[in-house]
């Protein structure tokens, strides 16, 4: 009987310390969500994304020619990068590392989906993953790679899907195809790919 009370007890003080943990980490997310909403200071008409996760920041800078990341390192502190238009060397948005579309210094858009894209189909970028070595009902990464004219930070990744489901638990299996987040994910990576061609498209008239 006294080792069931015992037991009950340690499984109590278990579950008291998880809830403690938890509703912890929920207060320190909520404190770096807010603090990367407000950093940086841009005025309203100034375009930017926060990723899913809610631990980085890209703006566009278009007066300056140029984009501003905001990322939290591993030791929590935000830090800033100012990418300039004429240092991006290429950019492209794969989906669970398979490349869709891509746009490079000095050429247009190559890649499967480029139709699709032009006409501002979001169902054209998972499209463009119909092969059978690809096909999936679900995703675990859509995001937007930069090359960089940059030997300290060569390239930079900016994921648009949680890496975390619902339940706060790593997401391993991804998520469904008809998913909002997916959706949602596609859209953005859809626009900044855009933003990032046009970038890209400035800097090479800059440059002849």
């Amino acid at each position: 009987m006294i080792w069931a009370i015992i037991l009950i007890l340690v499984i109590g003080a278990f579950i008291i310390i998880g809830v403690c943990a938890s509703d912890k980490q929920k207060e320190m997310d909520k404190k770096r969500a807010t603090e990367i909403e407000i950093i940086g200071n841009f005025p309203s008409n100034y375009k930017s994304i926060i990723n899913p996760d809610k631990n980085a920041k890209l703006t566009l800078v278009e007066p300056d020619d140029k984009f501003m990341i905001h990322k939290f390192n591993q030791y929590g502190t935000l830090e800033k990068k100012i990418i300039p238009f004429e240092k991006i060397i290429e950019a492209e948005v794969s989906i669970d590392d398979c490349t869709v579309t891509k746009v490079s210094k000095g050429s247009q858009i190559t890649g499967a989906v480029v139709g699709g894209i032009a006409a501002g189909s979001i169902g054209a970028l998972v499209g463009g993953l119909s092969s059978n070595k690809t096909e999936t009902k679900h995703f675990k990464k859509i995001d937007l790679k930069l090359k960089l004219d940059d030997f300290s930070s060569p390239i930079y990744r900016f994921d648009f899907l949680p890496s975390k489901d619902e339940f706060g638990l790593e997401n391993v299996k991804g998520f469904k195809q008809d998913d909002p987040k997916v959706k949602d994910a596609l859209s953005n990576a859809e626009i900044w790919q855009g933003i990032m061609e046009i970038a890209i498209r400035k800097a090479n008239k800059v440059a002849q």
